[in-house]
């Protein structure tokens, strides 16, 4: 009876131990099962942080391009990173959420496709547009270039015009006169016989220059540089004023003009000298000549 109790006990430690070895073997195996979930889990989690961290880096790229889409691929790019950092921050035991990441992921990638590709296309655009921008500019600088040469053209073809068409003197001569009793005007060499200086000139022809009424000045200075006769007041083209001995007023039709000035002098203020007449039209200088007074 005690040999079967003893038998008994055996048979019992015998079955506790292979239920012990069986209850460790099964809790080796979960873990072990375990340790590959959470390892393959662990890998899906970096596998979609890189993925995600991909995303935003061609995002980034994108919105750098600054299309008319910009605004709308920050907000994207800014769910993106939302999300990236959401990853990073769970637990590598929960399959569940990862299952749901992975998901919001595939969505993700459909609406990059839609986005990019608009983003290209416009891109595209902006880059001919960038092109023909360029080419528009190169013929504005031609054309600009072409247009400051023609000015300058222009310019030196008014200004060689504007030489052209000033009038000058073909032939000038002063004669210095005295006055017999009779009245009579009659030349003279003498500086105290000189009652009057005859001046005769002639406006040249010019097809070029303007027609119409012109204004002679003539200006009698003596040895000293003084104005005989003194009548008035001319401003010259470079703002120098002169005293003027006698003014008259031509039609001119580009054709040869005879002028005769006779200006009547003091011949107690007349000494003996070269005595200079100088003529202008308008405002500018046209000629001179000289007489010499004993």
């Amino acid at each position: 009876m005690e040999e079967n109790k003893k038998s008994n006990n055996k048979v019992i430690v015998i079955i506790l131990a292979l239920l012990l070895i069986g209850v460790v073997a099964y809790t080796l195996y979960n873990r072990s099962e375990y340790t590959k979930l959470t390892n393959a889990i662990e890998e899906e989690k970096e596998e979609i942080e890189q993925n995600l961290d991909s995303m935003i880096v061609k995002y980034e790229d994108a919105i750098a391009q600054k299309t008319s889409m910009s605004n709308e691929l920050a907000i994207e790019r800014d769910r993106i990173i939302a999300l990236r950092d959401s990853v990073k921050d769970m637990k590598a035991t929960n399959y569940s959420l990862m299952r749901r990441y992975k998901k919001q992921i595939a969505n993700l990638e459909e609406t990059n496709r839609r986005l990019f590709y608009l983003n290209d296309s416009l891109t595209g655009q902006n880059q001919l547009l960038a092109m023909n921008l360029d080419s528009a500019n190169v013929k504005i600088s031609n054309q600009i270039a072409i247009n400051d040469t023609l000015s300058m053209q222009n310019l030196n073809l008014a200004e060689k015009v504007a030489i052209g068409s000033v009038l000058k003197l073909s032939t000038s001569k002063v004669i210095a006169m005295r006055e017999r009793s009779s009245g009579k005007l009659v030349e003279t060499s003498r500086s105290r016989n000189t009652d009057a200086f005859r001046i005769n000139f002639t406006v040249g022809k010019n097809e070029i220059s303007e027609q119409g009424e012109r204004q002679v000045y003539v200006q009698i200075v003596d040895s000293k540089g003084n104005t005989i006769a003194g009548k008035g007041e001319l401003i010259l083209t470079g703002g120098t004023s002169i005293t003027y001995s006698d003014n008259t007023t031509i039609n001119y039709l580009n054709e040869s003009v005879d002028v005769i000035s006779l200006v009547e002098v003091n011949r107690d203020n007349i000494e003996k000298g070269v005595y200079t007449v100088n003529i202008f039209i308008d405002n500018k200088f046209v000629g001179a000549t000289k007489a010499m007074l004993k």
